[in-house]
């Protein structure tokens, strides 16, 4: 499948393990507060409201909680099978792992894809 880049408006090649275009969307979806999309209310992750929660085990089970059921709701082309999270070394960041199955043309294939989120990332 084609897309199109969010930064440069070109198309984007899959050059990773998981499609550049599903990569992206995940991304999006994961940092997109709901809410705050006009046209789509309800699209997005509860991810950035938890972002400066206390970095522990409650918050660490809240960001997993709310990854698994924003990809699940949003983005049928792909089964979880896991999600990790860890604290970064920077203060409100939290690294995101999302382990599973995305649905190609034909066939389903494993993956593995970490995102970094919130300070700086």
């Amino acid at each position: 499948m084609k897309g199109m880049s969010r930064h440069t408006g070109r198309a984007i090649s899959d050059d990773g393990q998981l499609p550049a275009h599903l990569q992206q969307s995940l991304h999006d979806l994961l940092t997109t507060l709901i809410g705050t999309r006009l046209c789509r209310r309800n699209y997005g992750s509860l991810v950035p409201d938890l972002i400066d929660q206390p970095c522990n085990d409650f918050t660490k089970l809240k960001i997993m909680n709310a990854s698994a059921t924003a990809v699940v709701r949003f983005e049928p082309r792909i089964k979880i099978k896991q999600v990790q999270v860890s604290s970064t070394d920077q203060a409100s960041a939290w690294d995101i792992t999302i382990i599973g199955n995305y649905i190609s043309q034909y066939r389903e294939q494993a993956f593995y894809q970490a995102f970094t989120i919130g300070a700086a990332a």
